[in-house]
């Protein structure tokens, strides 16, 4: 049988697919990305916006069987069970690192939010060596909230022992980080997603949160992890004041860490947030002048001094 795998949308190495390629090849069927004349067709797409064309592919295939699924269905859609265990097959995008889940869902039930949707009540899911590539000395975590497992320790454990460099790609939840743990994760090697830079990443997404979350990373700071190393989202245009998406930001520059503005829906229509992300996410604007002096600026000087930190 021919099997092709089709990634419709996202710019990392699709998982979904990379179990399906191997499960399909342990079965000895010829599997590839956009694999021409195929039997069966599993195309994976992410973003609703992209859902008709990942639909549409079918038509060009009627006597193939076809199988659309991803967050783009806003439906819990999985891969097929028999493909749900299995070491990914990493040659298929020829990567040398790991990734994979511990666990699904979340604990938490924030509004804006679309896991507890998919993904249903937090559960625990694979344990770290059913992912992990014996020749590979980086992993990719996509847990939601890796700390919230009372297997986390356990888990830090794994991969220090077997001196791996990770990811915690969706961030730590910085409410969770009591003296203990924030010693522990000190200890472990957490990367960029690329793995050229080490940085732990937080979140700050809502204001009754602030005490937890300031704690946090303050018992980071204390277990020794410097504050460049420290990256804190902040998401904005959800249902807070401007006042206090500035508060937030403030107080994590304050204490010497780097935030990063996310925007609810990616919206667009607000002037303060836009310039608020240009000024933040722009770290070499942000250390030149403060935000009041940069959201005064005409749109042009904005571009303007924006060409200029980018040439520098």
């Amino acid at each position: 049988m021919r099997v092709s795998l089709v990634q419709i949308d996202g710019k990392y190495p699709n998982l979904a697919l990379m179990k399906l390629s191997s499960y399909h090849k342990a079965q000895g069927d010829k599997v590839g990305l956009n694999l021409g004349n195929p039997d069966k067709i599993y195309i994976s797409c992410i973003f609703s916006q992209n859902l008709s064309q990942a639909q549409g592919i079918g038509l060009f295939y009627p006597n193939a069987d076809v199988l659309v699924g991803g967050p783009a269905l806003g439906i819990p859609n999985h891969i097929p069970e028999y493909a749900e265990h299995v070491m990914p097959d990493y040659s298929l995008y020829d990567i040398d690192y790991s990734l994979g889940y511990t666990q699904r869902g979340c604990p938490n039930a924030c509004g804006f939010c679309i896991v507890p949707k998919l993904e249903g009540p937090f559960r625990e899911y694979a344990e770290i060596k059913e992912f992990h590539h014996p020749d590979h000395d980086k992993i990719v975590i996509y847990d939601n909230n890796f700390l919230a497992s009372a297997l986390y320790k356990k888990k830090l454990d794994y991969i220090n022992e077997n001196d791996l460099k990770v990811n915690f790609n969706q961030g730590l939840d910085a409410r969770l980080v009591t003296e203990k743990v924030a010693c522990e994760l000190a200890e472990t090697k957490a990367h960029s997603f690329h793995f050229n830079h080490r940085y732990y990443h937080f979140a700050w997404d809502l204001m009754p949160n602030s005490d937890k979350i300031i704690e946090g990373l303050q018992n980071m700071l204390n277990a020794g992890v410097t504050e460049r190393r420290l990256i804190v989202y902040v998401l904005v245009g959800y249902n807070t004041t401007h006042e206090e998406d500035l508060y937030r930001v403030n107080k994590i520059i304050e204490m010497g860490m780097d935030p990063y503005i996310m925007r609810y829906n990616h919206r667009k229509d607000d002037k303060f947030l836009n310039a608020l992300k240009e000024w933040c996410n722009g770290v070499m604007i942000r250390k030149t002048c403060d935000f009041s002096e940069f959201n005064n600026m005409s749109p042009l000087v904005r571009a303007e001094v924006k060409k200029l930190q980018a040439g520098r």
